[in-house]
């Protein structure tokens, strides 16, 4: 799930224009899988989980004061390998970089379609001064070795085995020194010395059981809440027995495939909302002022009518807590019990209405 630092900065970027937002990926695509996926804080505010991997870290003391310097994201299974969790540092010249470049595309007119997506196209390209540390790898030992993972493990003088899980081998992949060439002195110290940190890290690695999306996902049985919209109304779960079904699409201000289906869900809506289904939003990145001023925009620049609540108490320590990536939708009935499956991932309007048929079918 969707590079922690540049995916904060790069935001406000994509949401200056809908058109920026408005590239849709497909749910199956690199792009959204990077967007959307999520890692998520455990113990302390430096310590990462990837749930439907098994694999959780925590930084060493002597790292903390480095943290945001820290990056780590997943990468989808291919072949054998079940994922990747890919830790690098980011030099402070390039996180200086980015902030220069995020302020100076916050002063692009609106207007101006084509800068905009050159600014975020310049400050993506600033991953690539990204510089890896190590990367830890599930392998499934069920399945025949690919050419995936041989090529991988060519790249490293050390493949160490930290720990198995049923069918699942788990290797922390790393070689004895870190590439420092181009590096400024400042660079090159900050970085030689993270690097050779690799003993307490690998100390700090927990393996574990994944857990899908999915598993996560169906404890929750019912859909209960009282909150207010993003308009300020005040707005509670009784509002189910209204309709036979209603379909809640979770999204962030973050999300452009989010952003990107809006008009499909609205042109849905506009079609269900006389054969009493009805849809509603839940903007997962409030409550907060900011986050709630840009929902709106973006739900008025896309044209959107139906009700976006923020989550209360209830939403955030429960489902909202078990959501690993965005967009997120699932069903409920008039008595506000989930029906199906939740859907993760964007779609197009046909195949949300597949989706509302198949769920009015076990409702009857």
């Amino acid at each position: 799930m969707k590079r922690k630092f540049l995916t904060i900065l790069i935001s406000a970027i994509l949401c200056i224009s809908m058109s920026a937002c408005n590239k849709s990926t497909g749910k199956n695509s690199k792009q959204t899988k990077n967007e959307t996926n999520k890692t998520e804080t455990v113990q302390d505010d430096t310590a990462r989980r990837f749930e439907d991997l098994g694999i959780e870290f925590s930084l060493p003391n002597k790292w903390k004061n480095k943290a945001e310097n820290i990056d780590a994201y997943a990468t989808a299974p291919e072949e054998n390998i079940e994922g990747q969790v890919i830790v690098s540092f980011i030099l402070d010249e390039t996180m200086e970089k980015a902030r220069k470049l995020n302020e100076e595309a916050s002063k692009i007119p609106e207007t101006d379609k084509e800068e905009i997506k050159k600014a975020a196209a310049e400050i993506m390209d600033l991953t690539n001064e990204f510089k890896e540390l190590w990367t830890v790898v599930s392998i499934d030992k069920s399945k025949k070795e690919g050419k995936v993972q041989k090529d991988l493990f060519s790249k490293y003088e050390n493949k160490d085995l930290i720990g198995k899980e049923g069918s699942l081998e788990f290797y922390l992949l790393y070689n004895n020194k870190p590439d420092t060439n181009g590096l400024s002195e400042r660079s090159k110290k900050d970085y030689e010395e993270i690097y050779g940190g690799i003993k307490e890290f690998k100390s700090l690695i927990k393996i574990f059981k994944p857990v899908t999306e999915q598993e996560k996902l169906s404890k929750h049985k019912k859909f209960e809440f009282k909150t207010k919209t993003l308009d300020g109304k005040e707005i509670d779960s009784s509002i189910f027995k209204d309709s036979k079904l209603t379909m809640v699409n979770i999204w962030a201000t973050y999300c452009s495939p989010c952003i990107a289906e809006m008009p499909d869900i609205e042109k849905l809506y506009e079609e269900v909302k006389d054969e009493n289904i009805n849809v509603i939003g839940l903007v997962s990145d409030t409550p907060d002022v900011d986050n709630e001023e840009l929902a709106k925009k973006i739900l008025s620049k896309k044209g959107v009518t139906f009700a976006n609540i923020i989550p209360d108490e209830k939403i955030m320590n429960n489902i909202l807590n078990d959501v690993s990536g965005v967009p997120t939708t699932f069903f409920v009935d008039s008595e506000g019990n989930i029906i199906g499956e939740f859907v993760v991932g964007s779609k197009n309007k046909d195949e949300y209405m597949k989706e509302i048929q198949d769920r009015l079918k076990s409702i009857k």
